[in-house]
């Protein structure tokens, strides 16, 4: 028997106890997979959208600048297992930034909630939520339901049954996020000491294309946008001021990994960003380096916009070309 049947069966009174009754408890951090955190999310939310009073629940991941769902009980709605939702359109964002409550049967009267493009988008008239965080206060994702029917009214006790259930799989989340920042460190670590450029002690360019193959499978399992940029610094005419031009770019670009690809020129992978990030980043690189007296030109890609990493660079690239013929750079 599912979760969803147990909890609608139930004859217990109170919804909470109903509930969490059906729920077991996450494995321990080092035993939790991809595929056991997903099941309890998918449990989780079916069990919600049963007993809470509100339609459709979902579970997220918060992913850099969106939230990646990884269980939504009704994807009718249109929001959908592994289709990246902005952050900053979401509802959630504002609830765990204490803009509202966790709890608001009539989001009319929360200003902040009813003007976020998802409730416009979604026809929200009620809504909960409650933040995943690990230890640290580090916010990992969200758990969130709402209705788009008047009248709606959630069941007593909900924001403690949320409250519970974030717990149960803040765990299962925090494990999975450290595997993944584990693996990449991993990864990035393998690479370079394979294939580093003697020089700067970056990756080189084999190693650049290694870090692509690695970035590709990452995309493709997780759904995630990655943009890659390349810096043309110029003409070089001593190791001396190549090191000042490899400081300046790896300090520039605190999360990216970033490889020299020929004499002049730089490559990084910037992961889990927004356009308008890559964009402002761009522009943020060629500028301290001009300061430092480098004639740099810098151009990026998204991983959106070619068939894998390799055809992103290559349009990274030709961008870039055009940019240093044109004399425009970001």
């Amino acid at each position: 028997m599912s979760l969803v049947q147990l909890a609608a069966r139930s004859a217990v009174p109170s919804p909470q106890t109903a509930v969490l009754r059906t729920v077991a408890r996450p494995p321990a951090a080092q035993g939790v997979t991809d595929t056991s955190l997903r099941r309890s999310a998918r449990q989780v939310v079916e069990a919600l959208a049963v007993t809470s009073g509100l339609d459709t629940w979902y579970l997220g991941r918060l992913d850099g600048a969106a939230m990646l769902p990884l269980a939504v009980s009704d994807e009718a709605t249109g929001v959908l297992v592994g289709r990246r939702i902005p952050w900053s359109d979401t509802v959630c964002r504002r609830m765990a930034n204490g803009l509202g409550p966790a709890v608001a049967p009539d989001i009319t009267l929360v200003p902040n909630y009813v003007r976020a493009p998802s409730a416009i988008a979604l026809r929200m008239t009620a809504y909960a939520g409650a933040a995943l965080r690990d230890d640290s206060g580090r916010l990992l994702g969200a758990m969130a339901g709402w209705s788009s029917r008047p009248g709606t009214v959630p069941v007593p006790g909900l924001e403690a049954l949320m409250g519970a259930f974030a717990e149960l799989l803040t765990q299962a989340l925090a494990a999975e996020v450290a595997a993944d920042d584990a693996q990449r460190e991993a990864e990035r670590l393998a690479v370079r000491r394979d294939a580093t450029d003697k020089v700067t002690a970056l990756s080189s360019r084999v190693g650049w294309g290694a870090l692509l193959q690695q970035e590709d499978r990452r995309t493709a399992e997780r759904g995630l946008p990655v943009a890659l940029l390349v810096v043309d610094i110029g003409r070089v005419r001593s190791s001396t001021r190549l090191q000042k031009a490899t400081e300046t770019v790896v300090r520039a670009l605190p999360g990216a990994t970033v490889s020299r690809l020929t004499a002049r020129q730089f490559g990084a992978i910037l992961p889990d960003v927004e356009p308008d990030e890559v964009e402002a980043t761009a522009h943020e690189v060629t500028t301290t380096l001009r300061a430092a007296g480098f004639e740099a030109t810098g151009a990026w890609a998204a991983s959106g916009e070619a068939q894998d990493l390799s055809a992103v660079w290559t349009l990274a690239e030709q961008r870039l070309y055009r940019a240093r013929r044109d004399g425009d750079g970001s």
